[in-house]
C-alpha cells in the first residue's frame, strides 16, 4: 500500500479503553500519537514512518508506540517521502531533489537532476517505490514541462519517462501506478505505459481513495453512498453489486484504506452519523466494530490498516489513535435460528438465541443485539427477547443481526394433554424434597459425608475435555465430587445427578414446567453436547444435550438437560 496518510502528529503516550457501543468486534485502542504531519504503514509489519513539516522522518513501533529509527540529516521540508518494502532505501523529495538514505538512516546520494538524452529533468515533487523493488515513480515540474519517471535506485538508470500534464498522489501496485487528483485517476502501467482514466462523476468529487499492491482501487465520491471498486488487472469497471461497501447518506469521505492482504477497506466519513465503517473487501459486507461511533474521532479523520486489519490507525481530536482489530476473526459471516424456535407452545414462551457462524468458523449462540419479528402476532409473537404462543398455527420468525437478516416458519402447538402429564407428582415430591432436605426423595444429602456412602462407583464422561465426574450410584442418582487434578478431594458430596431413564421414566419439557415453573435461565446450544454414564467401569449411556433450564431453589442449582426432542435425560443439582 502507497498511500501517504496525512495526519498532525507529534508524542507519544499509551492508552487503553473501549467504546461503549455493543458489536461484536472490540476494537480497543492500545497507543495514541499525539499530533504529528504525514505518515504511511509498512508493508507486512506493525510500523509507521511519521514525519511533518517540522518534524524529520522516524519509524514507530505500532504495537508499543516507541520511535526505533529517525532521519535526522533529512531535510523537514519535504515534498515526498517512501520507504521500500525491505527497508533497506528510504527516499524523500524535498526542494526539487532527490534524497536517499540506507537502512541505518545515512544519507547514500542526492540526484538533483536526472538526464534523459541530452534533457535534464528536475523539480521533483512527488516519489512512490513500486512494491517489492528499489524503483520509484517521480513527478517533476521540470519548469512547467511536467514529467512521470520509473527511476532504479540501484543502478540509478532512468527506466521509463513519459511527459505528463496529470499531477496528484502517486499510488502503485505491483503492476500498475495511478495518478489521482480531485476530479480523476490516470492509470499506467509499472513501465508508464498509459492504460486509461477513470473519472469523478462530477469536477473535483473524488474525495478519498486507496490502492494495494494488487491493483485494487477503491475511490470515495462526495454525496455517494457507495463505494466504487476497481480491479485494475480486470479493467476499468467496477467489481461492486449493489448493497456492496455501502456508507452513510448525505455524508463525504475523510479517508479511505485498504489492508495489504486486500481482506478489509476502512472509511471514515463525516455527515453521516457514523464516521467509521470498516468492510470485507471480498462480499462488501460492513463489519460492526466498537469503533464506529466512537466519540474520539476527528471532524476529518484520516485512517490507515496494517495488514489484515491488525492495527487500525485514525486521526482523532487531539491525537492519532491505534486501534487493535486482533479480534476481528469474530466477525459474523452466516447467522441462523436454531430448530428450537421452529415451535412454540400455545401459552408458553421460548427464550429467543441466534446461532452466529464467526469468521474463524465457530459457532456461538447470541442473545443481545439481535432484532426479532414475527409476521403473525396473533398466533405468535416477540416480548423481551422471548417468543410467545399465543394461538394455534403457523409464524415464520425473522431475525436481523449486524446486517444480517434470516427467517424460518414455525408452528404455535396446542398445549400439552394432561395424559402427557404423567410424572409431574413425582416431580413435585422431589422438588419438595431439595427444598426441605437438599436431596432427591429418599437419597443422599448434598454436603454429607462421601466416604460413609454406600454405592456401585460410576462416573459421568465429558468426551470433548475428557474430564470423568467420579462418583458412586445410589439408585437413579450419582453422588459425586467436582473434578479437580493435582488437588485432595474434599469429604463431601457436591453434586447430584438423576438419570430418569433408570427409572423408567420419559419426562418432557412440559412436565418439567408444570413441576418447577419458570427457569431463571436456560440455553440452547448451537451443537449437541455429549454426556457419557458408567457403572463400574461400564459405559451404559451416551445422551447428547441441545439444551438446559436452570432453576433456583433456596441455595441450590437445579440444572435440567434436555435432548432435541425437548426429553430430559438428566438433571443436576448443586449448592450455589
Amino acid at each position: 500500500m502507497k498511500k501517504t496518510m496525512i495526519a498532525l502528529l507529534g508524542g507519544i503516550a499509551i492508552l487503553g479503553g473501549t467504546s461503549p457501543v455493543s458489536a461484536e468486534v472490540d476494537t480497543p485502542m492500545t497507543t495514541s500519537f499525539e499530533l504529528y504531519g504525514q505518515f504511511n504503514i509498512i508493508k507486512g509489519q506493525e510500523l509507521v514512518w511519521g514525519w511533518s513539516s517540522y518534524q524529520k522522518p522516524e519509524l514507530i513501533d505500532l504495537s508499543n508506540g516507541e520511535r526505533i529509527q529517525s532521519l535526522p540529516n533529512v531535510d523537514s521540508s519535504m515534498d515526498g517521502f517512501d520507504a521500500s518494502d525491505d527497508q533497506s532505501l528510504r527516499v524523500a523529495v524535498s526542494e526539487g531533489i532527490i534524497h536517499v538514505y540506507d537502512a541505518f538512516g545515512s544519507k547514500i546520494k542526492e540526484i538533483p537532476t536526472i538526464l534523459n538524452k541530452e534533457e535534464e529533468i528536475s523539480d521533483f515533487i512527488e516519489v512512490q517505490f513500486i512494491p517489492d523493488t528499489h524503483t520509484v515513480i517521480l513527478l517533476a515540474e521540470n519548469n512547467g514541462d511536467g514529467k512521470m519517471l520509473s527511476f532504479d535506485l540501484d543502478s540509478e538508470q532512468l527506466l521509463s519517462v513519459r511527459g505528463t500534464s496529470q499531477f496528484g498522489q502517486i499510488l502503485t501496485a505491483r503492476d500498475h501506478v495511478a495518478i489521482i487528483s480531485s476530479s480523476d485517476a490516470n492509470v499506467y502501467t509499472s513501465n508508464l505505459s498509459y492504460k486509461g482514466v477513470i473519472h469523478g462523476k462530477e469536477e473535483e468529487s473524488i474525495e478519498a481513495f486507496d490502492m494495494n499492491d494488487d491493483g485494487l482501487l477503491i475511490i470515495g465520491e462526495n454525496n455517494t453512498s457507495q463505494l466504487d471498486v476497481y480491479d485494475l488487472n480486470r479493467g476499468f469497471g467496477k467489481i461492486q453489486t449493489s448493497g456492496q461497501f455501502v456508507t452513510g447518506k448525505d455524508m463525504s469521505y475523510n479517508d479511505i484504506s485498504i489492508d495489504e492482504s486486500g481482506t478489509f477497506i476502512a472509511v471514515t466519513s463525516y455527515g453521516s452519523g457514523r464516521p467509521f465503517s470498516l468492510f470485507e473487501r471480498e462480499t462488501g459486507r460492513r463489519v460492526h466494530t466498537s469503533l464506529d461511533y466512537d466519540q474520539n474521532l476527528a471532524y476529518q479523520s484520516k485512517v490507515e490498516l496494517s495488514n489484515e486489519a491488525r492495527s487500525i490507525v485514525v486521526e482523532g481530536y487531539s491525537s492519532t489513535n491505534v486501534y487493535s482489530g486482533k479480534e476481528l476473526y469474530k466477525r459474523p459471516v452466516a447467522i441462523q435460528i436454531p430448530a428450537a424456535h421452529q415451535s412454540v407452545d400455545s401459552g408458553s414462551s421460548e427464550t429467543l438465541a441466534l446461532e452466529v457462524t464467526r469468521a474463524d468458523g465457530k459457532t456461538v449462540l447470541v442473545k443481545s443485539g439481535v432484532s426479532w419479528a414475527t409476521d403473525n402476532p396473533t398466533k405468535a409473537y416477540i416480548k423481551s427477547g422471548k417468543l410467545y404462543g399465543k394461538t394455534q398455527g403457523t409464524y415464520t420468525l425473522k431475525a436481523t443481526y449486524e446486517g444480517f437478516t434470516t427467517t424460518v416458519t414455525g408452528k404455535v402447538m396446542p398445549p400439552p394433554k394432561l395424559s402427557s402429564l404423567k410424572d409431574v407428582p413425582w416431580l413435585e415430591r422431589h422438588r419438595q424434597s431439595l427444598l426441605d432436605k437438599q436431596s432427591f426423595e429418599g437419597l443422599p444429602i448434598l454436603a454429607s459425608s462421601y466416604s460413609k456412602l454406600k454405592g456401585t462407583k460410576g462416573s459421568m464422561f465429558i468426551p470433548e475435555t475428557d474430564a470423568n465426574t467420579n462418583g458412586k450410584w445410589k439408585g437413579s442418582v450419582l453422588a459425586s465430587r467436582y473434578v479437580r487434578y493435582g488437588e485432595s478431594q474434599p469429604n463431601r458430596i457436591e453434586l447430584l445427578t438423576m438419570l430418569p431413564a433408570l427409572e423408567k421414566r420419559s419426562i418432557s419439557k412440559a412436565e418439567i414446567k408444570s413441576a418447577f415453573g419458570k427457569p431463571v435461565t436456560s440455553e440452547t446450544y448451537s451443537s449437541s453436547v455429549p454426556r457419557h454414564f458408567s457403572k463400574s467401569n461400564k459405559t451404559f449411556a451416551k445422551y447428547s444435550v441441545k439444551s438446559y433450564y436452570e432453576y433456583q431453589l433456596k441455595n441450590l442449582s437445579v440444572e435440567v438437560c434436555f435432548d432435541k426432542q425437548d426429553n430430559v435425560k438428566f438433571i443436576t443439582v448443586s449448592k450455589r
